[in-house]
């Protein structure tokens, strides 16, 4: 079993850009550069998310990515939370960070990033 600790909340700037995007200081083309590699963990590995997608207003998706110099090459990769308890067992404590895609316009955005550990 795992747990989430030390989160942070990127809500708030998630909210500037967007405002500053609607008020023409930021370029779609800034803000809409979801790469196919994180486009098809989206698709893959993510979950549909419950909100439609800012920028488009189409469905969107979070996936999560697992970091840790302990990880090796599987550092910088998309898992789901079976896979992060796994790897947690495995290594310990790891990175993980949630992100929400939109595979139609390629808005993404880091939501949360949080330490998973073993629960006790």
């Amino acid at each position: 079993m795992v747990s989430f600790i030390h989160e942070i909340s990127h809500e708030w700037q998630r909210r500037t850009t967007l405002r500053e995007f609607r008020q023409g200081r930021v370029l779609i083309d800034e803000i809409c550069d979801a790469d196919f590699l994180l486009r098809a963990a989206a698709e893959h590995h993510g979950q549909a998310s419950a909100r439609e997608c800012p920028i488009c207003g189409k469905e969107m998706r979070e996936v999560t990515w697992v970091y840790s110099e302990r990880l090796g090459r599987r550092s910088g990769t998309a898992r789901n939370e079976d896979e992060i308890a796994r790897l947690v067992a495995e290594v310990g404590p790891i990175t993980v960070h949630l992100v929400e895609v939109c595979a139609h316009c390629k808005w993404n955005y880091l939501l949360k990033e949080f330490t998973a550990v073993r629960q006790a």
